[in-house]
């Protein structure tokens, strides 16, 4: 049975020292660095951020700043799209996004 996770792009950054797309694409310059990240994306599973997604990650942006535990905006957008899609999110910050509770997470630790 074949596993799915959404990887986190602090994940995705190690495998390149060796996903959001905006994450991957945002800042990148370097011809030889664009050409990895639209190798990388042609092969893999794009989840795009739909109105359901978006309206979650809405809620959940309120609720962390109602509780002074507010994160990134583009990791509050990953987050409403693994919820609403219920996929585990492969991330090695664990302490950064277990703020979410409805938010399954998946890491190596």
């Amino acid at each position: 049975m074949e596993t799915i996770v959404i990887a986190d792009t602090d994940v995705v950054i190690d495998f390149f020292s060796g996903i959001t797309v905006f994450e991957l694409h945002a800042g990148i310059t370097g011809k030889k660095r664009l050409k990895q990240i639209v190798d990388l994306v042609s092969i893999m599973p794009v989840f795009p951020l739909e109105k359901r997604d978006a309206e979650t990650a809405a809620q959940l942006y309120t609720d962390l700043r109602k509780s002074g535990n507010l994160i990134g905006n583009q990791d509050i957008l990953i987050a409403g799209i693994c919820i609403n899609n219920n996929i585990p999110l492969f991330t090695r910050n664990i302490e950064h996004f277990s703020r979410i509770s409805l938010l399954k997470l998946f890491s190596l630790k």
